[in-house]
């Protein structure tokens, strides 16, 4: 897919302490591959550190992270990266979302919180995302759960950066189970909620200081 397009790319891969034989297989390819790198974790560490090593990890000017559920499929890249032109981060929001009732309520509250108490649209900050690299770099993220997403969105909002979406049609889960609602994930990315919400109101308390000292 790539190899064609005339795009300068590389690809990273994470193998998060997979039992199936998935780093094997990754390994392999990565010795057909020049482009590919292959990582592999000590164990599963999750979705959040996966996705925050692989940014870390990206050296081109553009990040496109995609998990490998194939609920997304990569391809769409290539519609995305016209975009780049005019927006600094492209969402590939979900236009039809394979989910339960209660999966879809959280979803809805996700996306709402950062409207409510940032004023920031993430539009659909779980979904895979063509990203500026140098917005990964600058901005050091409190969040320790998958509000991560978000909360990069709210800052990037906050410094100017062009962020839309363009709705993609997915696919459901092929692989693995769901573990997005798990009562201890969604405890602790309400608990984010409320660390970005105090660094924010530090950082603008600090500036209206500034503004009102004597000189």
């Amino acid at each position: 897919m790539m190899a064609g397009s005339g795009v300068d790319y590389e690809i990273l891969v994470c193998n998060d302490g997979s039992t199936d034989g998935t780093g094997q297989v990754a390994e392999a390819c990565a010795a057909e591959l020049p482009n590919l790198t292959v990582f592999h974790n000590r164990g599963n560490r999750g979705i959040r550190y996966t996705f925050e090593f692989l940014y870390s990890r990206a050296r081109k000017d553009y990040v496109f992270l995609n998990s490998t559920d194939r609920q997304w499929e990569t391809v769409i890249v290539l519609d995305m990266l016209p975009m780049t032109a005019d927006w600094d981060i492209i969402i590939a929001s979900r236009s039809d979302k394979q989910y339960g009732l209660r999966r879809a309520l959280i979803s809805k509250a996700f996306n709402l919180v950062p409207r409510l108490l940032f004023g920031t649209n993430t539009y659909d900050a779980g979904a895979v995302k063509l990203v500026k690299r140098e917005i990964i770099d600058r901005f050091s993220l409190v969040s320790r759960s998958p509000f991560s997403e978000a909360e990069r969105l709210i800052y990037a909002t906050r410094a100017g950066y062009r962020i839309t979406e363009r709705p993609v049609k997915t696919a459901a889960r092929r692989t693995g189970r769901e573990k997005g609602v798990k009562v201890d994930m969604l405890c602790s990315a309400i608990l984010d909620v409320f660390w970005v919400w105090y660094v924010l109101a530090r950082q603008s308390c600090s500036r209206d200081k500034c503004r009102t000292s004597p000189r």
